[in-house]
């Protein structure tokens, strides 16, 4: 099938310079208050993805390490310092989130991009969080100094 790399993208304006002075400043906890603002911001899009993702159905054809319901569960957070992602499957649990996401033309699995689905209708709520999170790490790091 080929690894998938493809991803939904949101750019903030200032970001970067943002993560340059982090940085400079070398201090951990103002890092550490960036990385939970970005999951903060990734948990508001997380039932919404969820709630996107398919409901699958056990068939005679269906592989035995498909099991319904585990896509859903498998849909997560991984945030960092730089940037907060939405994820689905594990190549060990559920190893066929690739190709219900991406399709797989071979076995006649057309694509249902839940994820990109669940961003597009949830974006202005997570970039209001985000800009009011991030805004409130550093008025709360300015007011420290």
């Amino acid at each position: 099938m080929g690894s998938q790399n493809s991803s939904y993208t949101v750019r903030v304006e200032g970001l970067s310079e943002l993560q340059r002075n982090i940085r400079q400043l070398r201090n951990r906890e103002l890092g550490k208050k960036v990385r939970e603002a970005n999951k903060a911001a990734g948990n508001v899009l997380l039932p919404q993805a969820v709630r996107e993702s398919p409901d699958g159905k056990r068939d005679a054809k269906s592989s035995k390490k498909y099991r319904p319901g585990k896509l859903d569960k498998s849909v997560k957070v991984v945030a960092s310092q730089k940037n907060v992602v939405i994820k689905a499957g594990s190549a060990s649990r559920v190893p066929y989130a690739a190709a219900i996401h991406y399709g797989y033309r071979k076995r006649g699995i057309s694509p249902n991009r839940f994820l990109y689905r669940a961003m597009a209708r949830k974006s202005p709520q997570v970039a209001a969080t985000y800009e009011r999170l991030v805004a409130e790490v550093v008025r709360d790091y300015l007011e420290s100094e």
